[in-house]
């Protein structure tokens, strides 16, 4: 089967990149760099890392043995044959593809205990609508609505419907502007289409409903950015369009036991947004601003009310300064890139915290006693998408 030996207590950990033999040089340098960061944090503990074979050198400067199992087959095909041989796991992946959902499932088939979010919860935050609108009216959102590219919804003029609205062309607190995507055309204002290329104050922002970082994000400044989507969206695919919330882009991370949630760092982060989409370029450790509490607050709050969520969670926020206030924007139920910054600078085990919570050795309380960072980190990506850190003690 495979030439390391497994106990009852040794931890299954891989990323779903290195794992599977991806080659991309931006997607490989973050992955890389979280997988490195969990082995560190977990070098003390009975641990078994898999990674695909072109990968299996990626811990040779490390000072201490690792247990490896190198495949040169496919993830999925492997897990499904051995997982169940592992009595722990902690992964990471994305959400692309609904990978973090689907090996989620699998390994809940194989009665794995995972120290990740369950299948339920994975699925939930993976879906930015779901999500959207599980926590609507519970904590601050962009007013978002969800869209479905085929010509029989007449999704064009909704889009032009709620953009016209927001700019102020209809009564905000009328039903044409709360409720335009859910009526049929008869029943709504006509559009008027003789202002395509104007370009208008407030703007919404298009993005998948299945997606990380900033992959396929669309600025809807005119109505003509409107036709435009149909170069990004395939038809029969569904995206979610919300209002563009001008700020600063931060993240809130939480460890959780799926009960109790308790922020542990408060990121900024480096987003590229223009007429093109966007690009997530990095990011930096601490970030301080007057509303770190609110956004703390907020964060806490979304993790506590999805159930099943647990383990290691990044919520994206922004705070618009010039409201003063917060705006959830997403919730990732996995490690983020921010966790390979604030590993170089905490004075906390992060990983090995995390697993002691979800074993009931430790308490949240207890954790909040540990949580304290020397220095300062910047996570940031070059001209060719490798990660460069620098910390500053």
């Amino acid at each position: 089967m495979f030439d390391v030996e497994v106990g009852d207590d040794t931890i299954l950990i891989f990323e779903y990149y290195t794992a599977s033999g991806t080659d991309d040089p931006a997607i490989i340098s973050e992955a890389e760099e979280i997988v490195r960061s969990i082995v560190l944090d977990l070098k003390d503990e009975d641990i078994c890392v898999l990674v695909s074979k072109q990968f299996e050198h990626i811990f040779d400067d490390f000072d201490f043995d690792i247990k490896i199992i190198a495949i040169d087959g496919g993830l999925y095909e492997w897990l499904e044959m051995n997982a169940s041989v592992f009595n722990r796991a902690l992964f990471v992946s994305s959400e692309n593809d609904m990978n973090l959902y689907r090996l989620t499932k699998l390994l809940e088939s194989k009665q794995v205990k995972l120290y990740t979010s369950s299948s339920y919860a994975v699925k939930l935050a993976s879906d930015k609508f779901e999500t959207f609108d599980y926590l609507n009216k519970r904590v601050p959102q962009p007013k978002t609505y969800n869209i479905l590219i085929n010509p029989k919804t007449y999704w064009k003029r909704a889009i032009q419907l709620f953009f016209d609205g927001i700019n102020g062309d209809y009564d905000n607190e009328s039903s044409e502007y709360d409720i335009p995507l859910f009526k049929r055309p008869k029943d709504v204002p006509v559009v008027d289409e003789s202002d395509m290329d104007v370009v208008k104050e407030h703007k919404l922002i298009a993005k998948p409903r299945f997606g990380v970082d900033c992959e396929n994000l669309k600025i809807i400044e005119t109505k003509r950015n409107i036709d435009e989507l149909e170069e990004i969206y395939e038809p029969g695919s569904r995206f979610v369009v919300q209002e563009f919330i001008e700020g600063d882009v931060c993240s809130v991370s939480l460890i959780s036991n799926g009960r109790k949630a308790l922020p542990i760092s408060f990121n900024k982060q480096i987003v590229e947004i223009n007429e093109n989409g966007g690009q997530y370029v990095g990011g930096y450790i601490p970030f301080e601003h007057p509303l770190k509490e609110e956004a703390f607050k907020i964060a806490k709050k979304a993790c506590e009310m999805l159930p099943g969520l647990q383990g290691f969670v990044g919520v994206d926020l922004i705070i618009n300064n010039e409201e003063e206030k917060v705006y959830l924007i997403e919730l990732n139920s996995r490690f983020t890139t921010s966790y390979v910054g604030m590993q170089k600078i905490a004075d906390f085990n992060i990983a090995k915290s995390l697993i002691d919570l979800l074993d009931k050795k430790i308490t949240i309380e207890d954790l909040e006693k540990r949580v304290s960072y020397d220095g300062k980190v910047s996570f940031l990506k070059d001209e060719n998408g490798i990660l460069d850190i620098k910390v500053e003690k």
